[in-house]
């Protein structure tokens, strides 16, 4: 079901979202565990559907491609199972959700876009940008408003309409920079068979030109109104911490940022904070008004685990660094 392609990288920022929308509502993280939880089944239902409709759909293209594909020497029963198994457990989530019009529509979204996205005759795959605003909205706008939505479903009082809509932003414009990202990862093999991407539709100086000039920036100041309408300190502190921890890289490892064109030696941009400190910086804020919130922190790291123990790795690396530096001009100064 190709989890290791969306388990961290899509569902951290997502529960970071319900996190801060909690926090900007002033209610408890730890009361909210079994929405959470409902939360976190629904979106591997759909993410699962996804992943396994997708590699029905490219058995072709991946096979004149040269490119694998999880499914080949699986039966047709497999498939079946594997699709109706997904399709069920969306299915009792909805009917679970059959009072809240604004969770089901949000939730069956994703579906009817992956599902467009995927099948013929209209696979907005090959459709260009109607493919990239598919991905974007599926993968990342629509499960990211459901996970506000549903904080909502316990709160008393009126909608903020401008957090919906700065999250929204912020989610469509993450959402698109990581589809540009994996459709230019994915060039090479899409050349092979003629498919219509986005990224194929356009050259390579283009596509960099509208995500380090207009999609980013968008995204980056829709995150930043976020970050100030929820009023966490810690969140704004962490986000220098990760500034920091990128500059240590690119000098010490020449290691870089990326906005959506791949290099060797690179990462993403912000990619790092909405997976690791983004969500620590709401559970940890929220702790301070709620202790028992602070219990929170321990499952959600083992849910997601890779990049915050990547993150402590380097930081590790970097305090070890910074001791010899330090050692260094001591001894400097004791020989002069």
């Amino acid at each position: 079901m190709r989890a290791a392609e969306w388990w961290e990288f899509k569902f951290s920022p997502i529960f970071a979202i319900a996190y801060a929308t909690a926090f900007l509502l002033k209610l408890s993280i730890i009361s909210l565990w079994p929405l959470l939880l409902l939360l976190l089944v629904a979106m591997t239902a759909c993410a699962a559907y996804v992943s396994v409709i997708n590699d029905a759909t490219d058995f072709k293209d991946d096979e004149a491609s040269g490119k694998t594909n999880r499914l080949v020497g699986k039966s047709r029963a497999f498939i079946t199972t594997l699709l109706a198994g997904c399709i069920l457990s969306g299915s009792a989530v909805t009917v679970y959700w059959r009072g809240e019009p604004t969770l089901v529509s949000l939730y069956l979204a994703s579906w009817v876009v992956f599902t467009l996205y995927s099948l013929p005759p209209v696979r907005l795959k090959k459709r260009g940008v109607f493919g990239l605003l598919a991905d974007a909205s599926g993968a990342h706008l629509f499960p990211t408003l459901l996970a506000v939505a549903l904080v909502y479903s316990r709160h008393v009082g009126p909608v903020d309409k401008l957090w919906f809509a700065s999250v929204a932003v912020w989610s469509l414009g993450f959402g698109v920079r990581g589809i540009l990202w994996h459709q230019l990862s994915d060039l090479h093999n899409d050349e092979k068979i003629g498919l219509g991407t986005f990224a194929r539709r356009h050259k390579i100086a283009l596509l960099r030109g509208l995500g380090n000039f207009i999609i980013f920036p968008v995204e980056v100041a829709a995150f930043c109104f976020m970050l100030w309408q929820a009023g966490s300190r810690l969140a704004i502190a962490l986000l220098g911490y990760y500034a920091l921890l990128a500059f240590l890289r690119k000098r010490i490892w020449a290691v870089n940022l990326v906005v959506v064109v791949p290099q060797a030696r690179a990462y993403i941009a912000m990619q790092e904070y909405y997976e690791v400190f983004f969500p620590l910086a709401f559970l940890l804020s929220s702790s301070g008004r709620y202790p028992l919130d602070a219990l929170i922190i321990a499952p959600h790291l083992l849910l997601f685990p890779r990049r915050a123990l990547q993150s402590v790795k380097d930081i590790k690396i970097f305090r070890e660094a910074f001791k010899i530096i330090i050692m260094r001009i001591r001894v400097n100064n004791w020989l002069r």
